[in-house]
């Protein structure tokens, strides 16, 4: 079963990366530095937003792209997502990033997320 799995998120990784591996873990580098940053913690730092260390463990690829592509919709249906803006003492929600609606930066970000957390 875990080969399964292991196979399964590979093949969707895959299927979102672009291009060449190295390039693209570095422009979502570059993106997430430049938006995400402001709102997201790192290695238990609290801001607006969750603290991303470990969010590969905690969420799969096609979560993170469903996500990053549009937070208000999958607010509507997800239960983690309601528990996280539940425990968010701001009242305050993802908004949806005009960069994010670009499959390549959002793969971008997702390959950065996987790799550096």
């Amino acid at each position: 079963m875990r080969i399964f799995q292991l196979t399964f998120f590979f093949s969707i990784m895959f299927a979102l990366l672009p291009s060449t591996w190295a390039s693209d873990i570095k422009q979502g580098e570059h993106i997430f530095k430049s938006i995400c940053i402001h709102c997201h913690g790192m290695g238990g730092e609290q801001k607006f937003a969750p603290d991303l260390t470990g969010i590969g463990t905690r969420r799969d690829v096609a979560w993170l792209n469903a996500w990053l592509k549009n937070p208000s919709e999958v607010l509507k249906h997800d239960r983690y997502a309601q528990a996280l803006l539940g425990k968010n003492k701001y009242g305050i929600h993802m908004p949806q990033i005009p960069d994010m609606q670009d499959d390549e930066k959002r793969a971008n970000v997702i390959a950065y997320l996987l790799t550096e957390f």
